[in-house]
């Protein structure tokens, strides 16, 4: 079994957070979530340039959601 291993946050940084608004954290966690995505879209493209865009789309859910992308739908409506 694999041993966990738990990240102590620095205080500063931890005190930086701790003064910042609900909305503010939220906003952070957005674009945190929106530069990752995009990563992973640009790195999918890279990777497999003659894919459809459907192909695309279940690749970059299986990669922010591992298994679980199996139960969203891939099409935008």
């Amino acid at each position: 079994m694999e041993q966990l291993r738990i990240e102590v946050i620095d205080r500063a940084y931890a005190a930086i957070l701790a003064a910042k608004t609900p909305a503010e954290r939220i906003a952070m966690a957005d674009s945190a979530h929106r530069a990752a995505r995009t990563m992973i879209e640009t790195r999918v493209r890279q990777l497999h340039p003659y894919w459809t865009d459907e192909q695309r789309r279940r690749e970059c859910l299986r990669r922010l959601l591992g298994h679980g992308a199996d139960r969203y739908p891939t099409s935008r409506r």
